[in-house]
């Protein structure tokens, strides 16, 4: 039967492995926009029949989409962290069974 600090430990676990998978998702989440906003512009480049601007403005603008969707998908995931962090139950928090401070 496991003890008390054991069932502790496999929910910081759990809530560090679930905040990690959010963050990865985030990076594929803004590649993904930034590849889209890339392809979209070559669409219209070949729709017009040459040149590259297009291209570029479409990866331009797939950045910005990209890093604001970034932006505030780590943002989310930080206050997340903090309040699981702050209930004791986060990445290095306190209130763990040693009783430490991170």
């Amino acid at each position: 039967m496991p003890g008390p600090f054991q069932r502790l430990d496999k929910a910081r676990e759990t809530r560090e492995r679930s905040i990690g998978w959010r963050m990865a998702g985030i990076g594929i989440q803004t590649s993904s926009e930034v590849i889209a906003g890339a392809l979209l512009g070559m669409a219209f480049d070949w729709w017009r029949g040459g040149g590259n601007v297009g291209l570029l403005v479409g990866g331009v603008c797939g950045i910005a989409v990209g890093m604001t969707s970034l932006l505030r998908g780590a943002v989310r995931v930080n206050r997340e962290f903090d309040s699981a962090r702050r209930a004791g139950t986060g990445a290095g928090g306190a209130g763990g069974p040693e009783g430490r401070d991170g």
